[in-house]
């Protein structure tokens, strides 16, 4: 009897969690804002512009996601050593987001992923301009966290960063998202 009333148990608790992890999968999307800041070694220019981004993705489980988002990064104009220069750019990217949840409400995330990013930069000096754009791609990391605010609803911070050789590159953002679970 106890037997049959332990593996009843048992089979409850593992329909319930699997129960549980259906309901954490699904699509969603978001948009958010936040600073992106640029800084370039060898150059005088160490900048932070605001940006915004929109981002959509599929919660595997948890503890997985994957996501994909577009970022207008920023748009800088600065004078270094009398010359304007002015800068924009735009970022696509995808990732995949190992999440650990705290509680009910709380996630922590990481992110791993590669960013394909094109950047327009105008110079003028004396009256002369120059216009250059570069197209490149790299690996993106950060970390971040979500707070479920509401059913399908979540608040979300996270840090990242661009492995670029010489310069750094990050963003700030805050975003909310949609779960369509």
């Amino acid at each position: 009897m106890k037997i049959r009333f332990w593996m009843a148990a048992l089979a409850f608790t593992l329909i319930g969690a699997t129960a549980q992890a259906e309901t954490d999968r699904g699509f969603y999307l978001g948009s958010g804002a936040g600073m992106y800041y640029v800084d370039i070694n060898g150059v005088d220019l160490d900048k932070a512009a605001p940006n915004w981004r929109v981002f959509g993705g599929y919660t595997l489980n948890k503890y997985l996601s994957f996501e994909g988002g577009y970022s207008h990064l920023f748009e800088i104009s600065e004078d270094i050593v009398g010359v304007d220069v002015k800068m924009n750019g735009d970022a696509f990217d995808l990732m995949v987001r190992p999440t650990l949840p705290i509680g009910d409400r709380f996630q922590a995330f990481a992110i791993l992923g590669y960013s394909w990013y094109d950047w327009n930069l105008k110079a003028t000096y004396l009256g002369q301009t120059v216009d250059d754009s570069m197209n490149d791609d790299d690996f993106i990391y950060g970390i971040g966290g979500a707070f479920r605010f509401a059913d399908r609803w979540s608040l979300r911070g996270e840090w990242t960063m661009v492995d670029v050789s010489d310069a750094d590159f990050g963003m700030v953002t805050a975003s909310v998202s949609y779960s369509f679970r």
